[in-house]
């Protein structure tokens, strides 16, 4: 199943060359993949791969748009409220983990996106996502949900960082607790401990089921064997 969401005719197979460049991406990151590999991940010739999406960088940029932009749609109906309560900011760190979670694909171009990749495409991701999620938080600061003596993107920040290494360091968190006898936390009890981090004493949930916890793949079609044309 795929990843993103299929936005292209299934015809000129954009959709599957795209998903080829995550699973790429994701296991090589930009200066390890190849346009000759990500070809034939997706069953096409790599004449039709540049003629579509042009040089490796530009094929960059688009993966990490598309994983963007499904990104802030997964997290719509939380984000689009028309005032904070007390359930906001939970609901939107839950939302986060199982995005990441359903998503490991997405997770693993997410490192490699701070590890070491064409900036512009960065700077273009942090600016779109900032700007409409640090607001929220802002709002829950002025409403008493986040404490007062941090800025609001710090809030963000930090809590969206813990909650990357939880996916993505499994192995190192359990050894870690594993030293005095805990326990790796589930995911409900984990995001208690991360938003408790951010929230005066008063503000604290006790509980928020994760949301959207099924995580849903997209179809893809079958590659099919390419002409000697590249159609």
């Amino acid at each position: 199943m795929s990843e993103l969401r299929p936005v292209f005719s299934t015809l000129d197979s954009r959709d599957r060359l795209l998903e080829a460049a995550l699973s790429a991406f994701a296991e090589l990151g930009f200066h390890g993949a190849t346009v000759r590999d990500i070809a034939k991940r997706a069953g096409v010739s790599q004449g039709l791969m540049t003629h579509h999406f042009g040089d490796k960088e530009r094929l960059w940029n688009f993966v990490g748009e598309r994983v963007s932009t499904d990104f802030l749609e997964f997290l719509l109906p939380v984000i689009t409220v028309d005032a904070v309560d007390s359930r906001t900011i939970p609901a939107i760190l839950s939302a986060y983990m199982s995005y990441w979670r359903c998503h490991p694909l997405a997770l693993r171009l997410q490192l490699w996106r701070v590890l070491g990749a064409p900036e512009v495409e960065r700077r273009a991701r942090v600016q779109r996502l900032n700007r409409q999620i640090v607001p929220i938080f802002a709002q829950a600061q002025q409403a008493g949900f986040i404490r007062a003596d941090i800025p609001a993107g710090q809030a963000m920040v930090t809590t969206g960082a813990l909650i990357q290494y939880r996916l993505h360091s499994e192995l190192e968190m359990a050894d870690a607790l594993g030293v005095t006898g805990s326990n790796l936390p589930d995911d409900e009890t984990f995001l208690d401990y991360v938003y408790a981090l951010i929230a005066p004493a008063i503000a604290r949930r006790r509980h928020v089921s994760p949301t959207n916890s099924m995580c849903i793949g997209y179809a893809q079609e079958a590659p099919k064997k390419t002409s000697r044309d590249g159609s």
